[in-house]
């Protein structure tokens, strides 16, 4: 088969197949307050808030409101910046960090279901491609 041939499957998969699409990228996707919770468990430092909108580019009114909303819950703190006032550094709190765990093995008991589905070698290939694919993107961002 030919590239113009696997284009056109792609793109008739993609077609046929759309809620399939999404569902695969909603699995593999980090984003919004589990996102930015999951993100956070594995800083070693306080962040700031424009780390997480370069990290997830996303804007700085939806990262402001994601910060909000788990401030509220009791997941994580701000404390003033003496270098900067205008900014907050940003950590996850005792209780964030559980929460955070706990949502990391929700993520790692999906990603197990997957393999186990896929088979280790094709597992291993599909993980080979997927790597692909983000460099991919991060050599040509949309």
């Amino acid at each position: 088969m030919d590239i113009e041939q696997l284009t056109q499957e792609l793109n008739q998969l993609h077609i046929d197949h759309a809620k399939i699409f999404s569902m695969a990228a909603n699995s593999f996707a980090s984003f919004g307050e589990t996102g930015v919770m999951l993100w956070l468990s594995c800083q070693q430092d306080e962040v700031f808030a424009v780390d997480i909108i370069e990290h997830f580019g996303i804007t700085a009114g939806r990262v402001a409101n994601i910060i909000k909303k788990l401030e509220e819950r009791g997941y994580l703190s701000r404390k003033h910046n003496y270098v900067d006032l205008r900014k907050s550094n940003i950590r996850l709190t005792e209780s964030g960090a559980a929460y955070a765990a706990g949502l990391y093995e929700r993520m790692n008991a999906n990603h197990l279901q997957i393999i186990k589905a896929l088979g280790e070698e094709d597992a291993s290939q599909a993980l080979h491609i997927l790597k692909k694919i983000i460099t991919y993107f991060e050599n040509n961002p949309q």
